[in-house]
C-alpha cells in the first residue's frame, strides 16, 4: 500500500471502469487504506478521520443514526487490499505506465529517473537536490563528499552528542516528572511546620539522616543537594559545627504552600555580620536557579530565643506572619551597625517615709511623776 504523499504523483488508468465497490462514498476515488465500520461500510482511512473529527460529524456517512468513533474502525480484509494493489496506474512524474499501485512507493524511492532526490553527502550538509537521472553528474562535482575522510572523526563525535543530548532529555523529563509528584505529595501534607519557630523547635534524628546531613531541605521548587549549600556557607566561614552531636547548625525551611518567597533559616553561634554576608552570597548564586531567598533568623543560645532587637522572637503578633517575619529579618541584617541594647531590669522604687514626719518623730519617753518629798514627823 503506498503512502498519502506518493499519491500526488500517480493517476488511475482507465478509472471509468474500476469497480464501484472499491470507490470511497466520501472521496469518490479508489479506497486508499481502507477501514471498516462496525455497520459493515468501507472507506479510506484518511476521509473517514477527516469526516469524524468534524464538530457536527459523529455517526457513519451512510448510517447517519448510528454513532462511531475512530476507535471502532478496523482494518479491511487482505483480499480487498490485494485487489486494491494490483490496479493499473501511471507516474505523472516519468510517464511510465502499467504500474501497480501496491509497487508505486518503490518507483518513485528507488527507479523513477524524475523523482527528486539528495546527495549521498547531505549528511556533511551538501545542500543539492534534483532528478534521480542527474545525480550521477553532481557525484563528480561534489565538492563535499572528499571531506568524509575528514569529517569522519567529527561526525562521529557528533553522533556521540547527539546520543547524549537525547539521553539527557529522557532523564530531565523523568526528573521532571519526579519533582511534580513529590511537590504535590508535599503540598497534600498536613501543613504544621509553616513558621521558622516550627523549624527551630523540631528534633535532629541522628538515626535518619547521615553525620553531615544537617540542613533540613523541603518544599524546594527545585532538586537542592546538600553538598551545594554546605560548600557555599563554607568558603565563606558562616557554618558553625556543634561537637556535641556532630551536626552544623543551620536549619532551612520552605513554605510548603509558596514555591517562591523567602527561605527562613536558624543559624546559632553567628554573628549579624557574618550572617547577613552568608545571606548575600547565598542569594547572589541560588535566586537565578531556584527563585529563593534564604532569609536567617539569629537565636541567642541561653535561655529564650531573641532576635536581632532583642525582643521575643515568640511573641507579638508581627511574628504571627510570614510576610512580616521576612520583613522583619530583611531589616535586621541591612542595619549592620545597630546593636543590640540589652534590657534591663529597674526595680520600681519603693515609698520613702515622709522626711518632715521623720525628723518631728521623736522617741518617746517614760514620764514620772514629778518628785515630792515626804513630811517629816
Amino acid at each position: 500500500m503506498t503512502d498519502g504523499c506518493e499519491f500526488e504523483f500517480m493517476e488511475y488508468m482507465d478509472e471509468q471502469s474500476i469497480d464501484r465497490n472499491l470507490i470511497c462514498s466520501i472521496c469518490h476515488k479508489p479506497l486508499k487504506d481502507p477501514v471498516c465500520t462496525p455497520c459493515d461500510h468501507t472507506y479510506g482511512r484518511a476521509c473517514i478521520t477527516q469526516w469524524l473529527n468534524q464538530s457536527n460529524n459523529c455517526s457513519c456517512p451512510m448510517c447517519v443514526k448510528k454513532p462511531l468513533s475512530i476507535n471502532e474502525l478496523t482494518q479491511a480484509s487482505r483480499p480487498l487490499r490485494n485487489i486494491l494493489d494490483q490496479l493499473r496506474v501511471q507516474c505523472i512524474l516519468c510517464a511510465q505506465t502499467g504500474l501497480q499501485r501496491g509497487n508505486f512507493v518503490d518507483h518513485i524511492n528507488k527507479v523513477c529517473p524524475k523523482s527528486v532526490v539528495q546527495c549521498k553527502a547531505a549528511d556533511i550538509k551538501c545542500p543539492w537536490e534534483g532528478p534521480r537521472d542527474e545525480l550521477q553528474n553532481h557525484n563528480t562535482t561534489c565538492i563535499f563528499e572528499p571531506l568524509r575522510p575528514v569529517l569522519a572523526s567529527l561526525i562521529a563525535e557528533n553522533r556521540q552528542l547527539i546520543d547524549h543530548v537525547q539521553q539527557h532529555d529522557k532523564e530531565i523529563k523523568e526528573l521532571t516528572q519526579k519533582m511534580y509528584q513529590l511537590q504535590k505529595t508535599a503540598t497534600n501534607e498536613p501543613n504544621d511546620e509553616s513558621d521558622a519557630s516550627s523549624v527551630s523547635d523540631s528534633p535532629v534524628d541522628d538515626t535518619n539522616h547521615n553525620a553531615e546531613d544537617a540542613i533540613y531541605i523541603r518544599y524546594l521548587p527545585a532538586i537542592v543537594k546538600f553538598n551545594d549549600i554546605f560548600d557555599l556557607f563554607s568558603k565563606v566561614g558562616r557554618i558553625k559545627y556543634n561537637p556535641n552531636n556532630q551536626k552544623t547548625e543551620i536549619f532551612i525551611f520552605k513554605h510548603p504552600n509558596k514555591k517562591n518567597g523567602w527561605c527562613n533559616a536558624k543559624v546559632t553561634y553567628v554573628n549579624k555580620e557574618s550572617a547577613a554576608a552568608a545571606v548575600a552570597e547565598y542569594n547572589g548564586k541560588h535566586i537565578p536557579q531556584w527563585n529563593t531567598r534564604l532569609q536567617v533568623n539569629i537565636f541567642h543560645s541561653k535561655g529564650k530565643n531573641l532576635n536581632a532587637s532583642g525582643i521575643d522572637s515568640n511573641q507579638g503578633n508581627i511574628h504571627d506572619c510570614p510576610e512580616a517575619k521576612a520583613m522583619e529579618n530583611r531589616k535586621e541584617f541591612s542595619n549592620k551597625d545597630e546593636k543590640v541594647s540589652p534590657i534591663v531590669y529597674q526595680p520600681k522604687p519603693q515609698p520613702e517615709d515622709n522626711q518632715a514626719t521623720a525628723k518631728n518623730k521623736k522617741r518617746s519617753r517614760p514620764r514620772y511623776a514629778p518628785h515630792v518629798d515626804k513630811p517629816t514627823s
